[in-house]
């Protein structure tokens, strides 16, 4: 059972769960991936896949199982593909459309038990205990808080791929960070999409999206002899609201968005101790450099 913690003010929380000590990897024993075809029954029972075989058995594209680890009360992970070399920018584009249907099927399925979170850690620098590329969701309790950035104007575009957009907004906490967001008109009387009820050719383009802006922020890490110090890795989440936002200008801004970060830079003693990200690329800069990648 998670355990919710606030602090003395009641404005920040943290989660308390104990079983995350020892996850795969990081227990000591023998390894073998269990996400894996053919390792099926190293998860829990799975609770939703797209693919042919039976239920626990090979044949899957894309794998839903709950988290052997959980952090929250309900907690699953989304196996991208059999393959355990391949990550996002590595695969086919049905397997990416695979991905995001998931993501939906999965969203709505879990909606009604609390707050649904969708994201990624790509890679051990990104906070991933495994390699194999993969996705989680996590449900949190309606009545804890959180503290999440709200959707950012769309400026400094890099790249359209149908009604779909990718941008660096000028609050960007990190360097190349990326958003993608469904571009829509100024008519305040034209209502967006919700993410879970996108059709398929929104999914198929927010695929093409997702792929190219991670494509092309591997050019931009492997371009860079400080960046390439260390491996390509990434954090991305979406963030889906309730109800779509009223921005400032007046401008209808739709409730989600899908935010990545590449993990260029680190965190240190100034950002912590005072809450103050520090971005040394400017969003002009990379959204320039992101889109000649």
């Amino acid at each position: 059972m998670s355990n919710y913690i606030p602090d003395f003010s009641k404005n920040h929380w943290m989660v308390s769960n104990p079983k995350r000590k020892v996850r795969t990897g990081m227990d000591g024993k023998p390894f073998r991936c269990p996400f894996c075809p053919g390792n099926e029954a190293d998860t829990p029972p799975e609770v939703f896949r797209i693919g042919d075989g039976e239920a626990n058995k090979p044949g899957w594209k894309v794998r839903v199982v709950p988290n052997l680890f959980p952090i929250t009360d309900y907690h699953e992970v989304i196996i991208h593909s059999p393959d355990h070399d391949k990550n996002i920018e590595d695969l086919t584009e049905e397997n990416v459309v695979n991905i995001i249907k998931t993501y939906i099927n999965r969203f709505n399925f879990l909606k009604d038990k609390g707050k649904v979170h969708i994201f990624s850690n790509q890679s051990l620098i990104s906070g991933a205990s495994l390699i194999h590329s993969h996705s989680q969701i996590a449900v949190v309790p309606h009545e804890i808080p959180e503290n999440i950035v709200i959707k950012q104007p769309v400026v400094n575009i890099v790249e359209q791929i149908g009604d779909f957009v990718s941008y660096c907004p000028t609050y960007s906490e990190w360097s190349y960070e990326v958003w993608i967001a469904e571009k829509i008109s100024n008519d305040k009387l034209q209502m967006p999409n919700e993410f879970q009820n996108l059709n398929e050719e929104k999914i198929k383009s927010l695929s093409k999206i997702l792929q190219s802006s991670i494509k092309k922020l591997k050019k931009i890490h492997d371009g860079d002899p400080h960046y390439a110090k260390k491996p390509f890795g990434y954090n991305f989440y979406i963030s889906i609201l309730q109800a779509p936002q009223v921005h400032p200008t007046g401008v209808l801004e739709e409730g989600w968005y899908l935010r990545i970060i590449p993990r260029f830079m680190e965190r240190a003693g100034f950002e912590f101790s005072t809450g103050i990200m520090v971005n040394s690329v400017t969003a002009e800069t990379a959204s320039d450099n992101l889109a000649k990648a």
